[in-house]
């Protein structure tokens, strides 16, 4: 299987970069659509490219119909025409050219073509991701009463990168129905914006104000372009080969058998978790912005340091950004926001995290690890601001006080690690025994090796310690200074390129025991 981090994704980018490099500008495009074709059926398999192929041309015709062939009146004025023209009439002084319930007409045809489509999607989504699901909903309820529950797993093929290209289709029918965006003329321009190698396997989920201009007429590559995509790439691999699969071993020994292991060393576990998530997902995304650099096509911004915020409401803006913009716009406003009161405010942000978990899968450890218990954190948090406030102006303390701000940013990194749990558990009783198993006495199994019993030798350990405060500080940088570059100047720029790749290839882990090729994100 292709992944951003096999060799083979590496023959394919210099492939790609050297074709371009002798095309003129205007074939940019067909040569990022050939290689899409190439990774998805390297990447998925041939049922993938089939199933995407059959919902993109579904999304294709859909946007069509709904721009031009049921705009408001048109269908009236066509039968009008055609009868006029056998009957040799002319049309009456004063008549309206559209009929009275014509545009009404118009605008139902035109919401039930979006929702027949809107529907397919979903239901080839529903059946490739959670026909399962009732078979997993009644184990984890057996489960929690104590007993046992036999079912029969559901058997389907396994398609590579349909929660991404999905929501980017619906995404786009509604922008068409709205009218914010024009239909695409071009099915190779509308193939390569929802098959693009770049956001296919784990997003940004972008949109085509967004995206797709950029991939249809890909920008020309300036030397400052180049610096910024090798660095991107660099820093996108230091973050997965140095710090994530070192995390993973951690994660690994720990959960693998964690009844086994108590306290300190689940909580180690939980910590290392959110960690080796953030580095695996963020690095991932800045080797494919990087790449994506190189060829001119710039792509959305998925991540903003999030374990900077200082809320959980702040950190679900500042991770997996795409997909929370993608909710906001297309669920959570159109249910009304926060425009019709207090409980249905709540009530809709239930829904849009409850779609956020499920969207993760098919399972309730991901329904409510990243769905539902985040929902219900923001709502308290909501709920006890104005006690917040009112605390604060009755002591006479600054809320902007730093020693404040960094308790504030402890409990939210400790509330969404909890979540964290839930979504690497497998059911939800081990995500329960492992919580409770923090509140006992540190234990560890007597075969347990490596610093701190982790699995990792001294020598890996040191280098993860370095390499998280290396992490920290750049981010701390980016925190307080946003987009300004951290190495200015082109020598300086290809002298920071060149010492980080001998970084990753000495620090870098591979071999046995790690599965670089494969970053977590890509399962959803």
């Amino acid at each position: 299987m292709m992944s951003y981090t096999s060799y083979g994704f590496l023959l394919l980018t210099a492939a790609g970069l050297a074709v371009t490099g002798i095309l003129r500008q205007s074939g940019k495009r067909w040569v990022l659509l050939a290689m899409s074709l190439v990774f998805m059926a390297a990447a998925g398999g041939y049922e993938t490219v089939l199933f995407w192929f059959v919902s993109t041309a579904a999304g294709f015709a859909a946007a069509l119909l709904l721009e031009e062939n049921f705009s408001a009146g048109r269908i009236f004025r066509v039968r009008r025409e055609e009868k006029r023209r056998t009957s040799g009439e002319g049309r009456m002084p004063g008549e309206d050219e559209t009929p009275a319930g014509a545009s009404a007409f118009a605008g139902r045809r035109k919401r039930g073509i979006l929702l027949i489509v809107v529907a397919f999607q979903l239901a080839l989504l529903a059946w490739f991701k959670y026909a399962n699901l009732p078979g997993y909903t009644a184990e984890a309820f057996y489960e929690l009463t104590g007993r046992e529950y036999e079912w029969e797993l559901i058997e389907r093929v396994s398609l590579t990168g349909i929660s991404f290209y999905t929501l980017m289709i619906i995404g786009y029918e509604i922008d068409v129905y709205r009218g914010e965006t024009k239909a695409v003329r071009s099915f190779p321009k509308f193939s390569l914006f929802t098959g693009y190698f770049g956001h296919f396997l784990q997003g940004p989920i972008d949109t085509w104000e967004g995206a797709g201009d950029s991939l249809a007429s890909p920008a020309r590559v300036s030397f400052s372009d180049v610096q910024d995509g090798c660095l991107r790439i660099l820093s996108g691999l230091f973050l997965k080969l140095v710090i994530s699969e070192r995390l993973a071993v951690m994660v690994d020994t720990v959960y693998g058998d964690y009844s086994s292991y108590g306290g300190g060393y689940l909580m180690l576990a939980a910590v290392a978790f959110s960690l080796q998530l953030y580095t695996d997902f963020c690095g991932c995304m800045d080797l494919v912005c990087g790449v994506s650099r190189l060829f001119g096509v710039r792509l959305a911004e998925n991540f903003r340091q999030p374990f900077f915020s200082e809320s959980v409401s702040e950190f679900w803006r500042r991770w997996h950004i795409t997909l929370g913009a993608f909710l906001r716009k297309y669920v959570y406003i159109p249910l009304g926001g926060n425009r019709k009161g207090v409980l249905r405010k709540y009530g809709n942000t239930l829904a849009v995290f409850l779609l956020s978990g499920l969207w993760h899968g098919g399972k309730w450890t991901f329904i409510i690890g990243t769905g539902l218990l985040q929902g219900v954190y923001m709502i308290i948090g909501a709920l006890l601001e104005p006690l917040a406030i009112a605390f604060f102006r009755f002591v006479r303390v600054k809320r902007t006080a730093p020693i404040l701000r960094l308790l504030r940013r402890i409990r939210t990194f400790v509330l969404i690690t909890v979540g964290f749990v839930l979504f690497r558990s497998d059911t939800l009783t081990m995500a329960g025994e492992i919580l409770l198993g923090m509140l006992r006495q540190s234990r560890y199994p007597e075969y347990a090796e490596g610093v701190w019993h982790s699995g990792l030798g001294a020598a890996d350990f040191a280098v993860l310690l370095i390499a998280l405060t290396v992490l920290f500080l750049i981010s701390l940088w980016r925190e307080k200074r946003g987009e300004e570059k951290l190495l200015r100047g082109e020598a300086i720029r290809t002298i920071a390129c060149f010492g980080m790749l001998f970084l990753i290839l000495v620090f870098g882990c591979y071999g046995k025991g790690y599965d670089s090729s494969s970053f977590i994100y890509s399962r959803f």
